[in-house]
């Protein structure tokens, strides 16, 4: 379900129509300022920071330039097994040979994390020639929300839960709202991730979203998606004091399965 652009073999994700023009990509290094600028942007932006509760406020370019580092890598093994994988389907299509395919690995991480709008195709191949990143994704293991961060029981269910190895049907995932607004796509990009890497890569069961309570976007994004209300933990959670925020209600969805 992997896509690769073969002219630079860089491996993204394909929405559907109608949002066929938008692609999921790793982070690249030779446009880690250019990324970092438009997560400055982005980031600075009320009407995503006031949503989030991570990312440092302001948002300064020397801190998406040491994400973007970070990001990359943390995904360099994963996308070199990746790179690896097209190639050789690449040379056994040539010879018209399947013999000795390998099973696909599972992974521990989701390496598709740029949502971008591509401007430009190759006429021949359709390839992505031209794009602009228009915001980002995050599946990670899960956080455990509803679990007080004093509690014994956050740290113990949380060890337990990264300890799991990768493929693990009993690891328990977290989509953290993203940082792309009112563009009418993020159903569309959550959906794709779910069933285009996170479950045949990942060996995803068990999924979570979680959200600032009043985030009515990203709730329905959940909804459009089979998540269903797990709880609603009010005044949960500290904001930033320089997003002019005090302490926040957090809502957390539980996944369903694919509609």
């Amino acid at each position: 379900m992997v896509h690769y652009n073969p002219l630079t073999k860089e491996p993204y994700l394909q929405l559907p129509a109608p949002c066929a023009n938008i692609i999921i990509t790793p982070h690249r290094e030779h446009q880690i300022e250019e990324t970092s600028a438009v997560m400055t942007e982005i980031l600075n932006d009320s009407r995503v920071y006031r949503w989030l509760e991570g990312p440092p406020y302001p948002f300064l370019p020397e801190h998406g330039v040491d994400w973007v580092k970070m990001k990359i890598a943390e995904h360099k093994d994963i996308l070199a097994t990746l790179r690896k994988e097209f190639e050789r389907s690449e040379s056994q299509l040539q010879s018209d040979s399947a013999n000795g395919q390998e099973e696909p690995k599972f992974f521990d991480k989701c390496p598709f994390v740029c949502i971008r709008e591509v401007t430009e195709r190759d006429p021949t191949t359709g390839a992505p020639l031209q794009d602009v990143l228009v915001g980002d994704f995050t599946l990670s293991r899960y956080a455990f929300y509803e679990l007080r961060p004093s509690s014994w029981e956050f740290a113990l269910v949380q060890k337990h839960n990264n300890e799991l190895p990768a493929g693990h049907k009993d690891i328990v995932w977290d989509y953290l709202s993203p940082t792309q607004q009112s563009r009418g796509v993020m159903s569309v990009v959550v959906r794709t991730v779910i069933q285009d890497w996170a479950i045949p890569r990942m060996n995803l069961h068990l999924l979570k979203g979680s959200f600032f309570v009043g985030n009515i976007g990203s709730r329905r994004v959940l909804e459009k998606n089979n998540f269903e209300e797990a709880g609603i933990f009010k005044d949960w959670a500290s904001a930033s004091p320089n997003k002019g925020r005090g302490k926040m209600s957090i809502g957390v969805m539980e996944w369903k399965g694919l509609l």
